[in-house]
């Protein structure tokens, strides 16, 4: 069973770090634990190397927000991924039939709830950072069909070194905006 006030607690932090209108318990989605093999076996039956770190991920079709049943949701690693789903779910209700419509705007989506994560970790005192990846990735050009698919590449040199440069200016100011810097 899910703790519901954690649940409403970490649905208003994502709303607030995101920007995205709160949404009403009534219109959140089904949250359904599974085990860790169950969770990649629903998600990546025919590639379930492709799922072995996956933790949580909002199913837009189904409305729901599939997790894994040993998280800690006494543990902010553990939530923030939870509160990266909750930024889909926000988004996906926010800007309807236009969420995640292509590789594009999936990549956006996540880099921001990939930024939201990170933030609510690091106002939480904790030192993970997640989808640092994403900053050195664009859009194939050749991308398969099907929906939820994406094929990512390398993005160009210039461009590359432009977003870890500002990746890393971001980090900095935030720490030294932190509250223990300003003292």
């Amino acid at each position: 069973m899910v703790d519901s006030a954690i649940i409403a607690h970490l649905f208003s932090v994502a709303a607030a770090l995101s920007g995205y209108p709160a949404i009403a318990e009534p219109d959140r989605p089904l949250l359904r634990l599974m085990t860790p093999a169950a969770l990649v076996e629903e998600v990546c039956p025919d590639a379930p190397s492709d799922c072995e770190k996956l933790v949580a991920l909002y199913d837009h079709e189904r409305h729901q927000v599939l997790m894994r049943s040993d998280l800690d949701l006494q543990d902010a690693a553990d939530n923030s991924f939870l509160v990266h789903e909750f930024v889909h779910v926000l988004e996906a209700r926010h800007r309807g039939a236009a969420y995640q419509q292509d590789c594009a705007a999936t990549l956006r989506s996540e880099r921001e709830a990939y930024r939201v994560q990170n933030v609510y970790l690091d106002r939480e005192g904790r030192p993970e950072r997640h989808g640092g990846m994403l900053a050195h990735r664009v859009c194939a050009a050749d991308q398969p069909g099907g929906s939820g698919t994406m094929k990512l590449e390398m993005a160009p040199a210039g461009p590359r070194d432009e977003q870890a440069l500002e990746a890393f200016m971001q980090d900095l100011n935030r720490r030294d905006a932190s509250p223990a810097r300003r003292r």
